[in-house]
């Protein structure tokens, strides 16, 4: 196997850096990002191959698979000595949302509602089941029985009304800073600057993102979108006025919608299972 490019290098090795690395969390990004629309199904040598081009070893990746097996993420069939991996469809119910937060034309929309629910005084295992029903109907948690909820659904506002929760509109100007610092804006805010630090030297090198080998484009597309849909779907649908001044969110939209576009061709050169022209169909719907 040859070396990664360059270019890569840098994102591989970022990728490798906070410890130890959440294999399975790279895995889910895969089949998000290239193997549904390649039909939904990869085989093991498939996903040997990108992840060791990652620097990622088999036995890590068999631990993965085994692991998104166990908790229902993915089914596995097999064909005489190989095997093949799908999403099940409890994990496809779980992407859809997801997928479309993380490759919409325009960055994160600003909310026009905000509502505070809040849930009676309890302790113990009704404190927990409370904050996880809270957390199930997409929440943001600011305390044990509170959360913010951004433009409810007539449907969501009668499930919370039938919980016996209270509902009190949020008229906010600014967040008081224990909310900011309990949604974590300010390390999210971090975050996207980094991206944009670490992938903004691609952007400039348009003529070696056309020439990257096919395993080298693929690679670099998922290292992208790994970075972005942790961001994307852990940032609170905040108004853009409740959010830290110069927020770099729309930047790094920006920066990763382009290169993304960049990477579909040469990244797809890597496919050889006859789907070609209907996933870049499907690719060129994305941002």
């Amino acid at each position: 196997m040859s070396a990664p490019h360059k270019l890569i290098s840098p994102l591989i090795d970022h990728l490798h850096s906070d410890g130890r690395l959440r294999v399975w969390s790279v895995v889910i990004t895969i089949f998000g990002d290239a193997v549904q629309p390649h039909g939904g199904t990869v085989a093991m040598a498939d996903l040997q191959t990108i992840l060791g081009h990652m620097g990622v070893e088999n036995g890590a990746l068999r631990t993965a698979m085994s692991r998104l097996a166990k908790e229902g993420w993915v089914t596995r069939e097999r064909q005489g000595r190989n095997s093949f991996y799908r999403l099940s469809p409890a994990g496809l119910k779980s992407f859809i949302p997801a997928t479309e937060k993380i490759y919409r034309a325009q960055y994160a929309p600003t909310p026009q509602k905000l509502i505070f629910a809040v849930g009676p005084d309890v302790i113990g295992t009704a404190r927990e089941q409370q904050n996880a029903l809270l957390a199930g109907f997409g929440g943001m948690a600011l305390r044990n029985g509170v959360a913010l909820f951004a433009d409810p659904s007539e449907h969501l506002l009668h499930q919370l009304r039938q919980a016996d929760l209270m509902l009190i509109d949020a008229d906010l100007n600014e967040l008081p800073s224990w909310v900011a610092e309990k949604l974590e804006l300010t390390e999210i805010e971090a975050d996207y600057q980094a991206l944009l630090n670490r992938f903004t030297p691609l952007g400039e090198q348009a003529e070696q993102l056309a020439a990257l080998s096919p395993i080298d484009a693929l690679c670099a597309r998922i290292l992208l979108i790994h970075e972005w849909r942790r961001l994307i779907l852990k940032q609170p649908p905040l108004p853009a006025h409740l959010l830290p001044e110069n927020w770099p969110g729309a930047a790094a939209h920006h920066l990763v919608s382009g290169l993304y576009r960049q990477l579909i061709e040469p990244s797809e050169n890597w496919w050889s299972n006859g789907n070609g022209a209907e996933a870049r169909k499907v690719l060129a719907k994305r941002f």
